[in-house]
C-alpha cells in the first residue's frame, strides 16, 4: 500500500501535463501512487499518461468518457489505495518536497487534515499565499474560527493544498458532488471537516497554482451563477458550524457564518513589484543551474550539493516563518562543537558579515542562539546553537540530504559512499590546517 495517492483529473492538458508529472516524479518522498484520470481528452493527454506510466509504475492512467472534473476525482478516489489522499490539477505543479511535508505533518501530529501554504503563479510572477499565520495544530473549533475570517479564500476551499486520510473518506463516503459546477472543492471539504478533530497547519508552500482557469475569481460578473453557488454551499457551511459548536457558541457566530453569502472568492494576486511577489524561479532562492560547469568537476559537485542543502533549509525557514539566512546559521551552529564568531559563520554560509550580524541579533532575541563570552581558560567568544526545539528538524535535513545523495545507489553503495566521504573530508581538513 503506498503512503499517498495523488489524484489528478485530466482533460485536454497535454501542454501542461508533463510539467506536473515531472514535478511529482521528482518528489523527495517516493512512496506514492499517481492516479491520473483522463476524462475523455481529445488532445493526446492519455498518450502522455501512458508514456509516463511505461517509465514509472507509480503512475496509473485511468480513462473514462467525459463526465467533468468531479466525476474524474471520484473515479480517482475509487481507484486509490494509499493511506493518504492528495489532489493536483493538471496545469499546476508541486514543489519537490510537497508530498514529504504533507505526509510528515500528518504522521507527526496525528491530525486528520493537513493544510499548507501555496504559491500563486500569474504569468512570470509568483507570490506565497496562506491565510493562517502560524504553523502548528488547531482543534476543529479553532480551525472553524480561522475559516470565519476569510470564508471564500482559496486557501480553505480548494483541495490541492491539503492532505486527507483515506480511511475517513471511505468510512463516510466523502465524495465530490457531481451535480454542482462551482465550489465543488469547498463542498467536499465541508463534508470532510465534521470528521476532523485536529488540523495540522504547514506554513511551507506545498503547491504551485497557475491562475489561468475559469474559476469563480474569473467569473465575478456572472452573478446568477454565483448566487446559485452561494445558496448551495451555505447549506453545507452552516451545517458544519452547527455540528462543530454548541448552540450558544453557534448563535454567537451566526452573523459571521452567514457573512459567507457576501464574501468574495479570491486567490490573491501576483503582480510585479507588489510586496511578496517574485519572479517565478526566485521564490526558493537562485535557480540551481550547473550547466556552465563541467560535469564531474569539484566545482560542479560542490555547487549542486550546496544548492540542494540550501533548498532543504529554505523549506524549513518558510515553515517556521524565518529568513533563509537564519536557518543556515542555525544549521551551521548545530554542527559546531564550540562557539564561533560572525566572521566564521559568514565565511561558511556565504552571506556578508553585516547580514550575519543582523540575523544573529534576531536569533539571539528569539533565544535560538546564545552569545558566549571569552573566559580565562581560552574558550573562544562567539555564538552557540540554543534551539533544541529545532534540533530534530535540522537532523532530518541531514537525513534528507543523505537520502537524496544515495537515491541512485544500493544500500551497500550508500554505506561505502558515507565512509569514503568521511575519509576524503578528514584528509582535506588535515591539509587545510
Amino acid at each position: 500500500m503506498p503512503k499517498v495517492s495523488i489524484i489528478i483529473p485530466v482533460y485536454n492538458a497535454a501542454d501542461k501535463l508533463p510539467r506536473l508529472l515531472d514535478s511529482i516524479l521528482s518528489q523527495d518522498e517516493p512512496d506514492f501512487e499517481v492516479i491520473a484520470v483522463d476524462d475523455g481528452s481529445r488532445d493526446g493527454s492519455l498518450a502522455i499518461l501512458r508514456e509516463y506510466a511505461e517509465k514509472d509504475a507509480r503512475i496509473r492512467p485511468v480513462h473514462q468518457e467525459n463526465g467533468g472534473v468531479s466525476a474524474a476525482r471520484n473515479r480517482g478516489l475509487a481507484e486509490a489505495s494509499g493511506t493518504y489522499v492528495q489532489f493536483a490539477d493538471a496545469d499546476d505543479w508541486l514543489p519537490m518536497d510537497s508530498v514529504k511535508l504533507l505526509s510528515r505533518e500528518m504522521e507527526s501530529t496525528q491530525a486528520e487534515l493537513v493544510i499548507g501554504d501555496f504559491y500563486r503563479v500569474m504569468e512570470e510572477n509568483v507570490s506565497r499565499k496562506g491565510s493562517i499565520k502560524e504553523g502548528g495544530v488547531l482543534d476543529i473549533r479553532e480551525y472553524a474560527d480561522e475559516l470565519l475570517k476569510t470564508p471564500a479564500d482559496f486557501y480553505y476551499g480548494v483541495l490541492w493544498n491539503k492532505l486527507y486520510r483515506r480511511d475517513i473518506l471511505e468510512a463516510h463516503q466523502v465524495r465530490m458532488d457531481e451535480s454542482v459546477h462551482f465550489a465543488e472543492d469547498m463542498i467536499f471539504n465541508l463534508q470532510y471537516l465534521p470528521h476532523v478533530k485536529r488540523v495540522a497547519v504547514c506554513k511551507a508552500p506545498v503547491y504551485y497554482y497557475l491562475h489561468n482557469k475559469g474559476s469563480l475569481v474569473d467569473q465575478s460578473g456572472n452573478l446568477p451563477d454565483i448566487v446559485r453557488m452561494k445558496r448551495t454551499v451555505i447549506k453545507y457551511y452552516d451545517a458544519f458550524f452547527r455540528e462543530t459548536f454548541e448552540a450558544e457558541d453557534y448563535e454567537e457566530r451566526r452573523v459571521a457564518i452567514y457573512g459567507f453569502l457576501l464574501a468574495v472568492g479570491r486567490d490573491g494576486f501576483s503582480l510585479p513589484f507588489s510586496p511578496g511577489t517574485k519572479k517565478l524561479g526566485r521564490e526558493t532562492g537562485p535557480a540551481a543551474d550547473a550547466g556552465a560547469l563541467t560535469p564531474g568537476t569539484p566545482a560542479a559537485d560542490v555547487y549542486v550539493r550546496l544548492r540542494y542543502l540550501e533548498r532543504l533549509l529554505d523549506t524549513l525557514a518558510k515553515k517556521h516563518g524565518r529568513d533563509e539566512v537564519d536557518l543556515q546559521i542555525l544549521y551551521f551552529l548545530r554542527c559546531r562543537q564550540e562557539p564561533c564568531g560572525a566572521s566564521e559563520i559568514s565565511a561558511f554560509i556565504g552571506h556578508s558579515r553585516p547580514t550575519v550580524l543582523a540575523a544573529l541579533l534576531k536569533l539571539s532575541a528569539d533565544h535560538l542562539v546564545a552569545r558566549v563570552k571569552a573566559v580565562e581558560d581560552g574558550q573562544p567568544e562567539g555564538y552557540t546553537f540554543a534551539a533544541p526545539e529545532l534540533a530534530a528538524e535540522l537532523e532530518q535535513v541531514d537525513a534528507d540530504y543523505e537520502a537524496a545523495c544515495a537515491g541512485a545507489l544500493t544500500e551497500e553503495e550508500s554505506t561505502l559512499l558515507r565512509q569514503l566521504n568521511a575519509r576524503v573530508t578528514a584528509y582535506l581538513l588535515g591539509r587545510l590546517r
